[in-house]
């Protein structure tokens, strides 16, 4: 099985969006640590448009240039010790500004297809140009913003001009739908790989796209129950280490604690308990790739500790790698 530990690396996007140091440096820090002593390597897919905003606003506020340094200095440090760096884009930093104390962020277009195919190749071009001049290597993998992918034909033409050329976003039955966000893949193929042209919940043996798709899991109200009392429990093992605030996502809670959910493979906080229960699920089915998603910010200690567990176990019998070593010169 080839194993993908992957991180969209960003900062929080509610009001209380927290810090860079909390959210993002501390947290990789610690995912360096394990990625060293276990000799694996894991992808990033980082948030380019908060670079351009930091680097457009640490000119007039220069107590920003320490913010800006230490993404952009980590960032190339992952990359020169051989993790992959690859593209992940929330274009609501396009309308999002810096009043001199905090972020004050516009989520009103929070989709890419929110703005016109003009305007989605230029920002295609500049968030991937400030990633390749930062690590001098070839950037072709993407991840949306809140799985936010569709429609795919508004985004097709800008992907192929800029060489992107694989997609990691979509998870299998996941589905979710509000004001300024949705994404729909209910009806995505049953596979670990495949290729698609216009949509990519739906697979095109001829298409110009590859899908590695986030590996999914279906988990009933308990868990989330559970992870819900541990976390008021305990919440130094518990807590998320960043220290913001997830966007608002009306309805989702209630779901979770209902119903069953399909949801992706995740090492953000107690979901990373479920890593083995997955894998197993994955290996019954036969399947060569195992991907799963993380965010830096939402990492506890918990996570933490249940990914190293994981990478230990599994690092003699598994392939952890990551998107360039298996899809660069394909």
């Amino acid at each position: 099985m080839n194993i993908y530990i992957t991180l969209d690396y960003e900062i929080y996007f509610g009001k209380n969006h927290g810090t860079v140091e909390k959210c993002i440096i501390f947290p990789t820090s610690e995912l360096i640590r394990i990625a060293d002593n276990h000799g694996v390597r894991f992808s990033f897919f980082v948030d380019c448009g908060f670079i351009i905003k930091l680097a457009e606003y640490k000119i007039k506020y220069p107590h920003l240039e320490k913010d800006y340094d230490s993404i952009t200095q980590q960032i190339k440090y992952l990359s020169d010790t051989g993790h992959d760096i690859q593209l992940h884009i929330h274009p609501h930093w396009e309308d999002s500004y810096y009043d001199g104390e905090r972020w004050i962020i516009n989520i009103k277009r929070y989709k890419l297809v929110d703005f016109n195919e003009a305007e989605i190749s230029d920002i295609v071009f500049r968030y991937k140009k400030v990633l390749t001049e930062i690590t001098g290597k070839a950037i072709f993998a993407y991840r949306a913003g809140g799985w936010c992918l569709q429609p795919f034909s508004k985004l097709k033409k800008a992907f192929k001009e800029n060489q992107i050329t694989l997609d990691s976003s979509v998870f299998r039955k996941g589905f979710y739908s509000s004001e300024h966000y949705s994404y729909d893949f209910r009806n995505a193929p049953n596979k670990d790989i495949y290729t698609f042209d216009v949509k990519p919940e739906k697979e095109n043996l001829k298409g110009y796209f590859t899908e590695l798709p986030i590996s999914a899991i279906r988990n009933s109200p308990l868990f989330f129950w559970k992870l819900f009392l541990l976390g008021r429990k305990n919440t130094y093992l518990h807590k998320p280490l960043g220290d913001g605030k997830a966007m608002p996502a009306p309805g989702q809670r209630k779901t979770m604690l209902t119903q069953y959910t399909d949801c992706p493979v995740s090492i953000d906080g107690y979901n990373a308990n479920l890593l083995q229960k997955a894998l197993r699920s994955l290996k019954r089915k036969e399947f060569n790739h195992m991907v799963v998603i993380g965010h830096p910010k939402a990492l506890s200690r918990y996570s933490i500790m249940k990914l190293e567990e994981f990478v230990e176990k599994n690092k003699g019998e598994h392939n952890f790698t990551t998107y360039s070593k298996m899809f660069r010169n394909k």
